[in-house]
């Protein structure tokens, strides 16, 4: 449950007109610490909601999978009879593919072989027996050498050691992010 303190903060917050809000700024550390007090209670609310919602949507959820265990209990049955009885027809006529009711079919259907790959020697096959066409390459920048090795202008051009311009790359510099911490 969220403290008294906080909550005067927050229906403080709450009676700041928009007028105020559009005015007021932040001079001294006096107003800093004020602000900061009402950042403070906003977090606790938030914690608080946050806290609230979980714990309901942790007992859906246990709900939800009590009732769909269930259900899928009551499904792996119903389609085990229904395999049973398939395989039951398919032996008795080899030429048995598909079956309709008025709430849904069955059917056999052929599927296609499934290829494993063990990728290493398979490409070591490849290009032992001069099979390179079955090979890709995949190209791409080393970029974490480049960033080793080539210097960066002030306009964010990139420059190898040779002074030469780089192509196909350049450096977007980004400002400093302020980060507003309050302490909960």
């Amino acid at each position: 449950m969220i403290s008294p303190l906080y909550m005067s903060e927050l229906e403080e917050i709450a009676q700041v007109t928009g007028e105020f809000q559009q005015r007021f700024q932040i001079t001294d550390l006096s107003s800093l610490t004020w602000a900061m007090r009402k950042l403070t209670a906003i977090e606790v609310k938030r914690s608080e909601v946050t806290q609230v919602a979980n714990s309901e949507i942790e007992r859906i959820e246990s709900y939800r999978k009590r009732e769909l265990e269930g259900l899928q209990q009551s499904e792996d049955f119903f389609k085990g009879l229904i395999s049973e009885y398939a395989v039951r027809k398919r032996d008795a006529d080899p030429r048995f593919r598909n079956e309709k009711t008025a709430y849904g079919s069955i059917r056999f259907r052929k599927q296609q072989p499934n290829w494993i790959y063990d990728e290493e020697s398979l490409i070591s096959f490849l290009e032992q027996n001069e099979r390179t066409d079955l090979v890709r390459v995949k190209k791409e920048p080393a970029k974490t050498e480049i960033k080793k090795l080539f210097q960066i202008n002030e306009d964010g051009r990139v420059f190898d050691e040779y002074g030469q311009e780089v192509t196909g790359v350049k450096v977007e510099f980004l400002p400093d992010v302020l980060t507003i911490k309050p302490e909960v």
